[in-house]
């Protein structure tokens, strides 16, 4: 996936588009999961992880402030 900024951020926020909470990935193992926090991070992206006991989340925001999900179902046991 790529993100892009909106070049006009105002009309971005009122657009008449369809309306989300957010927009999640699956990460398909640990490894990978793993990995994305660490792009992120390198990227200087900050993100919040969160135990879901069946899943782990990290979540954070795109450039124009759209909240996004990276989760995997493989957790330690």
């Amino acid at each position: 996936i790529a993100l892009f900024p909106a070049k006009d951020r105002s009309r971005a926020m009122e657009s008449s588009g369809p309306r989300f909470c957010h927009l999640a990935f699956r990460a398909p193992n640990r490894i990978e999961f793993l990995e994305a926090q660490e792009q992120l991070r390198q990227a200087g992206v900050a993100f919040a992880f969160q135990d879901h006991e069946v899943s782990q989340s990290i979540y954070f925001r795109d450039p124009d402030g759209h909240q996004l999900e990276i989760t995997t179902y493989d957790v330690p046991a």
